[in-house]
């Protein structure tokens, strides 16, 4: 395909077109960012940047471009570098992602605002990438498996030395805010971050606003001492929510319709994800949370009495007892 030149006065025309629309037609504001690739019938702001045939522009003014308006046809509505280099200027403060764990390798620090997927790469970010984070003090992250804040969401409010294998080398946008996505739920002082990174972000799958995160730490906390009270135990197979193996191959494949990919018992992420799935449905089906731990400890058929093959006593309603009150304690709500 050829393209032609144009003209000073062809040119000329333009502008004078272009300024008679910023004049009568309002452009819908958008926040100074990277871009990504020019593309016309766009609603640009003044200082965005974008990239167009191997080389950076920065937007002079607001407009909405159109075909012919390229960013090296029109000089009055971008100049080319900007502030200067191929990519835009690095944020000085904000969160720092890495390439590896123990904040290791590549390091790229973003500043408040959404991140598609080509404004991560115009920042020096590529596809599924990330396997560690520092997350200043009253910061949020919200990283997202897909383009466009599509997919599993994973949320961090503190910094994460590795962010698990469900994690790892996922992120393809994400959004940064200063401040907590549920101001009224904070973490418990005794719950570790990593646990309380893993509660949240099956809170936000199953869209609970964060009083299903208490709950769960609860369980945790119960099942295994946040962690510490599985490595030599009989049942550290059972991971943090000691989920027994017959219960959680019954729930394999819900766990993958849910999920959308297979269940890995060596992702904690993944133990918390599938207890919570658990957990939910009791609640769900038995009416509320204390029901719903009576059944998540002793099974749907529990009934006060009830003993297990060998005669037992299953005490179902001591484990709910305790998990309850721990819930409570840390702000429970129902």
């Amino acid at each position: 395909m050829t393209y032609k030149k144009f003209s000073s006065k062809a040119l000329s025309l333009m502008l004078v077109f272009a300024f008679i629309i910023s004049t009568f037609y309002a452009v819908s504001p958008v926040n100074a960012a990277a871009r990504g690739a020019w593309a016309p019938n766009t609603a640009y702001a003044a200082n965005d940047t974008v990239t167009y045939n191997g080389s950076t522009y920065t937007c002079l003014q607001a407009h909405t471009s159109l075909v012919g308006w390229e960013p090296s046809n029109v000089p009055a509505l971008w100049q080319k570098g900007g502030s200067g280099g191929t990519t835009p200027p690095p944020a000085t403060n904000g969160v720092t992602f890495y390439a590896d764990i123990n904040y290791g390798g590549k390091a790229v620090t973003l500043g408040v605002g959404n991140y598609t997927l080509s404004q991560l790469n115009a920042r020096g970010i590529p596809n599924d990438w990330m396997s560690s984070l520092k997350v200043p003090s009253g910061w949020t992250v919200e990283v997202y498996e897909n383009d466009n804040f599509g997919g599993t969401k994973w949320t961090y409010t503190s910094d994460s030395s590795w962010v698990g294998n469900a994690v790892n080398d996922k992120m393809s946008s994400v959004k940064i805010y200063t401040g907590s996505p549920n101001p009224s739920v904070s973490k418990p002082s005794e719950v570790p971050s990593h646990i309380w990174t893993y509660a949240m972000n099956a809170d936000n799958k199953f869209g609970k606003g964060g009083d299903f995160a208490l709950l769960l730490s609860a369980v945790i906390k119960k099942e295994s001492s946040f962690g510490a009270g599985l490595p030599g135990s009989p049942s550290a197979g059972d991971g943090l929510m000691q989920v027994e193996p017959n219960t959680r191959n019954a729930y394999l494949s819900q766990f993958s319709s849910t999920f959308g990919r297979a269940y890995n018992h060596s992702s904690e992420q993944d133990q918390v994800y599938l207890g919570a799935l658990i957990l939910n449905e009791k609640i769900v089906r038995f009416g509320n949370i204390y029901n719903g731990l009576l059944r998540y400890n002793g099974g749907d058929n529990w009934y006060p009495g009830a003993t297990d093959s060998y005669g037992r006593p299953i005490l179902a309603n001591q484990y709910a007892d305790s998990v309850y009150a721990t819930y409570k304690s840390y702000g429970g709500k129902n």
